[in-house]
């Protein structure tokens, strides 16, 4: 003998009425709407602070010109995700018009299976044109903060060696404090760009000493300060990379602005 199952809509769900925990349901029924309200705030899988102030600058430090690139980056990202994202809502909204109208059980739970499908790609699609839209934001300020009018492959070419050197000196920095020598790695670094390893760890220890007396006295230092000091050395040394070119390739400006893309200039 077939066993009857009663059965109720709760919060969107069909449940079995005689085998379901009745004070947890009550309790979903309660919360889960405004659950499902705040989880709308959080489409994306980044805060608007998270996705400016650590995706652009990881393995980038503050070069804006990497900055730039990476905006680029996150964003082709996101739009590939929305590409993708109209088909598939397209795709579910074809399944809710098919099923809506059935009387079987089983093509009405996949119904409402699509229903909340649906609405969990609306939040996505709605996070990911708020992270297009924070990206574009922080793009917009970065040319702003530096004065960049317009910007190509040849401008980002030209800021290169001067992000590396700064880049060197940051390695420097934290193998100093990390373990109180230098990793080979940052050796190497510092020879491919021209910064002789004991120079890059004078300047950085003479720094790191000169912090470390400050602190001792009381000063509350931000660290914009090694910021500042990692713009010094990089401003200091930039030009070393160009006579490292010059004893690789004959040549300091070794990069071909034919092969580059340039805006057009009308």
């Amino acid at each position: 003998m077939t066993k009857i199952v009663k059965q109720k809509e709760t919060a969107g769900f069909i449940i079995p009425t005689n085998v379901v925990n009745e004070a947890a349901v009550q309790k979903v029924q309660q919360y889960l709407p405004e659950l499902a309200e705040k989880t709308a705030a959080f489409g994306s899988s980044n805060s608007q602070s998270t996705l400016t102030m650590m995706s652009l600058t990881m393995l980038n430090g503050h070069s804006p010109y990497r900055m730039l690139r990476q905006i680029l980056a996150e964003a082709e990202k996101r739009k590939g995700a929305l590409a993708e994202a109209q088909v598939n809502y397209a795709k579910t909204l074809k399944r809710i018009e098919d099923l809506k109208d059935s009387d079987d059980p089983i093509e009405q739970a996949r119904y409402r299976q699509n229903v909340v499908n649906l609405a969990t790609m609306e939040q996505k699609v709605n996070g990911s044109f708020g992270d297009l839209a924070t990206l574009i934001e922080a793009y917009n300020n970065i040319k702003e903060k530096n004065g960049i009018e317009d910007w190509d492959e040849e401008s980002f070419e030209k800021e290169e060696k001067k992000h590396h050197v700064r880049r060197a000196f940051e390695l420097m920095y934290r193998n100093l404090l990390d373990g109180g020598k230098m990793s080979t790695a940052t050796i190497e670094y510092c020879q491919q760009f021209g910064i002789h390893p004991q120079i890059c760890m004078a300047e950085t220890s003479g720094y790191v000493n000169y912090t470390s007396k400050r602190i001792t006295e009381g000063e509350i230092l931000h660290s914009n300060d090694l910021e500042e000091f990692l713009d010094e050395m990089a401003e200091k040394y930039y030009k070393n990379a160009d006579k490292t070119a010059e004893r690789l390739f004959g040549k300091a400006d070794f990069t071909v602005s034919d092969y580059m893309y340039k805006t057009v200039t009308k």
